[in-house]
């Protein structure tokens, strides 16, 4: 969008449209004194939940260019950048560039292009504003419109399968690529895109889609915020900072996060034992089996479009608990789980279904419609106790409690 001189010109001269903003600048003696912060969020908001479009800065409502100090360039490209990050509900990543035009006088001095693209979310400015770009203006979205926009963008249609605005085919691992693949029978870039790796966006550049980055980048989180577990072991059987033994955050590719996360529970779970005339007997207090299967079904089944909602798993001591982001799908209720197959992302699930676990040597979704009822049984047998799943919102809980110490039973 705007990426020549001449294409700039050429929109200077048409006026502003539904793609492109014009915007005088002001400065005071420490930052940008005009335009308002929330005003020129609230541009920036418009276009993310429209196509997209760019805020051309330096630049009147005529389109007569006014240009930028050089010496405060730096000042209000910093201005833009803290704008989008915290003026915007979730944040805006603009791609932020110079270009340089020549003003009334012939003088040629520099501008900034602020381009957005069309967002995976729904956004709003800091003040709550849930705006829209229309044409050449910008509007509120009406209480109709919006739950429609978020149907449109985050639940209605195949979620995992859009290409991520930020991302390019170089944030992908192609090792990995390779690995998963092998030696393809038809062009590589025809494979990734016939496979839902790569998609093309409105302007038809190539992107990871949503299940590809979290498979197969290095640093998904780095485009997708969401794309973490977090966890910690607490001392006692509350969620209180001050028994907080130890915290740690998985990210990377999402099998990198299973992986971890499984290895973390296997780490700080008791293993109280008794010696017997047969030899020691251990009683973990989770079936790490079953751990694991939870662990993969949050991972694979997860609302990934609530933006920056982590997947948290936190161990007590007398039970394990794992918050999965996304309430369950269609019809599917609590009562039902363990007898349904429910798929959110099945992209993500097709991949993880044809990639093999170190830990197990076979695949990470090995098979449909058993996790929930593996988690139920294996988990139930070691401890007595069968595991809850519980609906709080936006979020779905499950907690696996602990197999009671020996000595405690025998106390």
């Amino acid at each position: 969008m705007f990426d020549t001189t001449a294409e700039i010109q050429a929109q200077l001269r048409s006026g502003e449209d539904g793609l492109a903003e014009f915007k005088e600048v002001r400065l005071g003696k420490r930052s940008v004194i005009s335009p308002n912060a929330e005003a020129f969020a609230g541009e920036l908001v418009a276009f993310a939940n429209a196509e997209g479009g760019a805020l051309l800065l330096g630049v009147d409502d005529d389109g007569a260019v006014q240009g930028l100090p050089e010496a405060d360039f730096g000042t209000v490209e910093r201005w833009v950048a803290d704008v989008a990050a915290n003026g915007c509900d979730p944040p805006i990543r603009p791609l932020i560039r110079k270009a340089r035009l020549p003003d009334a006088q012939g003088r040629d001095v520099p501008i900034l292009v602020v381009e957005v693209k069309r967002s995976l979310f729904v956004h709003a400015t800091a003040a709550g504003r849930w705006l829209v770009r229309v044409g050449s203006t910008k509007r509120m979205l009406t209480t109709q419109e919006l739950p429609r926009l978020f149907q449109q963008r985050g639940r209605a249609f195949v979620f995992d399968e859009q290409p991520v605005m930020t991302a390019t085919e170089d944030d992908l691992d192609r090792g990995a690529l390779e690995r998963f693949f092998g030696t393809p029978e038809i062009p590589w870039s025809e494979l990734l895109h016939k496979t839902r790796v790569l998609a093309k966006d409105d302007d038809g550049v190539d992107r990871p889609t949503v299940a590809a980055l979290l498979t197969f980048s290095e640093d998904p989180a780095g485009h997708l915020l969401s794309a973490k577990i977090e966890t910690g072991v607490y001392r006692r059987e509350q969620l209180d900072s001050e028994d907080l033994v130890h915290a740690q955050t998985f990210t990377g590719p999402v099998t990198k996060q299973i992986a971890e996360a499984v290895s973390f529970v296997d780490r700080y779970m008791m293993r109280p034992a008794t010696k017997t005339a047969a030899g020691r007997i251990d009683f973990p207090q989770y079936a790490i089996v079953a751990v694991r299967e939870a662990v993969v079904n949050a991972v694979a089944h997860r609302d990934y479009s609530l933006y920056g909602a982590k997947i948290r798993l936190f161990l007590f001591s007398d039970r394990l608990e794992l918050y999965s982001p996304g309430a369950l799908p269609n019809t599917l209720t609590l009562e039902d789980m363990a007898y349904r197959v429910f798929t959110r992302n099945q992209l993500l699930v097709n991949f993880l279904s044809r990639m093999d676990s170190e830990r197990t040597g076979g695949a990470y979704l090995e098979s449909r419609g058993e996790g929930v009822r593996r988690i139920l049984e294996e988990s139930e047998k070691l401890s007595g106790r069968r595991p809850e799943y519980r609906l709080l919102g936006e979020e779905l809980l499950l907690t696996i409690w602990a197999q009671t110490s020996p000595h405690e039973k025998s106390s």
